[in-house]
């Protein structure tokens, strides 16, 4: 295997490994919710660059980042209360992720969370 191939695919499986933990932990991530996004994109970056490789086998890491990417769909609404929906905004901004890397607008299929009504706007209620 060509090392450059296998320098990839090594820090595929790193990316991929990192990817799962902070899936596992959707919820409980708290400040750091946002470098699940960074993770995935870095795992979408390597497995297009093996695209190329045509004797490589990727059909298990695919098979594992389509089961997590199921279930940061089942918890998109975590995810997004989690990074904060306004956040999602000024990421896409910072980022600007290409439209087929969905994580980046998983608040645009969330709803925003309810405004809750301050202590003296008692009408609110």
């Amino acid at each position: 295997m060509d090392p450059a191939v296998k320098e990839v695919l090594d820090y595929l499986d790193e990316c991929l490994t990192d990817y799962d933990k902070f899936v596992g932990n959707i919820g409980k991530l708290g400040l750091a919710a946002p470098m699940l996004l960074y993770y995935r994109d870095e795992v979408q970056d390597c497995l297009e660059d093996l695209r190329a490789e045509p004797d490589l086998d990727l059909k298990e890491r695919w098979r594992k980042v389509s089961e997590l990417d199921n279930v940061v769909r089942a918890k998109a609404r975590e995810l997004v209360n989690e990074v904060g929906h306004k956040n999602f905004k000024q990421y896409r901004i910072v980022n600007d992720p290409p439209k087929m890397h969905w994580w980046w607008y998983l608040d645009q299929v969330t709803s925003p969370p309810p405004v809750q009504a301050r202590p003296w706007e008692i009408w609110k209620k």
